[in-house]
């Protein structure tokens, strides 16, 4: 009976803390970027799809891009760069996380794709989407004052990915999480 109770408080709590993932429109893809560490909480990253700028993301918070579904390069800026590559699917949500990482002058950013098979990655959505702001950053009428940053950084891209061990990661199609 003991453990019956347990289990049902276990149970009761785990979805009580389960956040609603938004769904994208129909026919596209619904990708969140969040940044779930306070390390370099005064420094904001800047957010690209390939080279549209979508806008700065303030620590401790957190924000939606709905897109076309298919292959996309994001990446974020920092005192460094870093990218992940990822192939979306139509009617499907995923989420990206920014990582602050110690820099040699200011905070680095580490770009981190989730996974719903992953405990940890689900708490530390559950976490943002409780605690955190929707930034609402996306603003990509402002790419053009950022073409020599896009610049640069397709061709540290092309760098990266032309050596036998890059570090870039991958979002898959199946690294969706469900939504309501």
């Amino acid at each position: 009976m003991r453990f019956l109770i347990s289990f049902l408080i276990i149970l009761f709590t785990l979805n009580s803390f389960s956040q609603v993932l938004k769904k994208p429109s129909v026919g596209k893809s619904l990708v969140y970027i969040m940044r779930s560490n306070d390390l370099g909480g005064g420094l904001n990253f800047r957010v690209y799809d390939k080279d549209l700028f979508l806008g700065a993301l303030p620590s401790r918070a957190y924000f939606t891009y709905e897109c076309e579904p298919g292959e996309h390069l994001f990446w974020a800026a920092s005192e460094n760069r870093d990218y992940v590559e990822a192939n979306l699917e139509a009617d499907k949500t995923y989420v990206i996380d920014l990582r602050a990482k110690l820099g040699m002058f200011i905070a680095a950013v580490g770009v981190e794709p989730y996974s719903p098979e992953s405990k940890r990655h689900v708490r530390r959505v559950n976490k943002v989407l409780k605690k955190h702001i929707n930034a609402n950053v996306v603003d990509a009428n402002r790419t053009e004052e950022k073409e020599e940053n896009i610049t640069k950084a397709m061709e540290a891209y092309k760098r990266a990915k032309s050596r036998s061990n890059n570090k870039i990661k991958q979002l898959l199609p199946t690294m969706n999480f469900k939504n309501n």
